[in-house]
């Protein structure tokens, strides 16, 4: 399975009924992937509502198609969120203003995308080259 391929349910339910049966390990027990590092495109620090210190972060190679979530006392990120996979992030950007914070993220193709705090369900991406004039 390639790193960011979506899980098969049909396999996972395989998996999980073998492991019912005794037939697998539990997975708790099932070692560890070590995946290798890849290139940093960008990097943003922010402070989360509850203090901590986290920071978004995006790559590429087989770590492309997603933009993680990570804490600074974490060693593995805590949320992936899914970008379409054919684009690579060129710039991120966290603004803080009187409404909220707005995390403006650019990609290779000329689109930006916007994120307002941190609802990366509602995101607005907007081609910039079809965008009107002024």
């Amino acid at each position: 399975m390639k790193k960011n391929q979506q899980k098969d349910e049909a396999e996972e339910e395989k998996k999980r009924r073998m492991r019912l049966r005794g037939e697998l390990p539990p997975e708790e027990d099932e070692p560890e992937e070590n995946w290798d590092p890849e290139s940093v495109r960008t990097v943003v620090p922010y402070t989360a509502e509850d203090g901590t210190k986290n920071f978004i972060v995006s790559s590429q190679g087989q770590f492309n198609g997603f933009i993680y979530l990570c804490n600074i006392d974490q060693i593995r990120p805590f949320k992936a969120i899914e970008i379409k996979p054919a684009l690579l992030v060129t710039f991120m950007e966290l603004n803080k203003s009187s409404t909220g914070n707005i995390l403006t993220i650019g990609y290779n193709d000329g689109s930006v995308e916007n994120v307002i705090n941190m609802d990366f369900d509602r995101r607005q991406l907007t081609k910039m080259h079809d965008a009107h004039n002024g």
